[in-house]
């Protein structure tokens, strides 16, 4: 009885560590700012930033690639590109953050 509530335990335990990435996985992009720049009328100083966000959820987190803080929180929404681009690019107009693409993904996100 105690050899199978062992094989049990190990069998969840095996379980749950191959379900843990899909759970964690999170789209990221590198953002290196020169001068000042914005993000959904969040003002970024001259840095290096990730841009982190969870597939299929509205909200992105600005974080100092340095300090490792989270210096804002950003609504966004999902939209589908027509191709997935090689490398992930993160689209700006006049110092603006509008939108990040992903390696190799259809989906995208829309700042805002």
């Amino acid at each position: 009885m105690r050899i199978r509530a062992k094989h049990y335990l190990v069998a969840l335990s095996l379980l749950a560590f191959t379900a843990l990435p899909v759970w964690a996985h999170t789209d990221t992009a590198e953002l290196t700012v020169l001068h000042q720049a914005t993000v959904a009328g969040k003002t970024l100083k001259a840095g290096t930033y990730k841009l982190e966000v969870q597939p299929n959820k509205t909200q992105m987190k600005v974080v100092n690639a340095e300090t490792s803080k989270t210096v804002a929180d950003v609504p966004v929404h999902w939209i589908q590109v027509q191709k997935a681009p090689s490398n992930t690019e993160v689209i700006m107009s006049q110092h603006h953050v509008s939108e990040v693409e992903f390696s190799g993904k259809t989906q995208a996100v829309r700042i805002g």
